[in-house]
């Protein structure tokens, strides 16, 4: 395949993983966010906070916002904090978890957890 010259495997599940979550076909992305997390390069650790991200909201879209925020919990402080664009995508699963599971322990848990980066930062 031309595509593995310029991309590795991870690379190729991320943007299938990227691709079917704005489809709105969450299972698929779910299993190339698996994929790509297994794949992925140990240095890579945006890429990684990304795709963790990305699969926690594919796992929340399906209903299981306690997956979903064990999840997202696994992002390091440091990548939720010190990278913009995986900051604004924690924010977006926060406000998301929030409206699935209003006032929900779960929704709670993710709060205090995301306090903790403020007091990191």
């Amino acid at each position: 395949m031309w595509m593995l010259a310029f991309y590795d495997q991870a690379e190729l599940d991320s943007l299938a993983l990227s691709a079917h979550l704005a489809l709105g076909d969450y299972s698929t992305a779910e299993y190339h966010a698996h994929r790509c997390l297994s794949a992925l390069r140990p240095h890579m650790i945006r890429s990684r906070a990304i795709a963790t991200t990305r699969l926690a909201h594919a796992q929340l879209a399906q209903g299981a916002p306690d997956a979903a925020t064990a999840t997202a919990m696994k992002v390091p402080a440091e990548a939720a904090t010190q990278h913009a664009r995986v900051t604004r995508m924690l924010q977006e699963f926060g406000a998301a978890l929030r409206a699935t599971a209003p006032g929900s322990s779960i929704a709670q848990t993710w709060t205090e957890h995301t306090a903790t980066w403020r007091m990191a930062a």
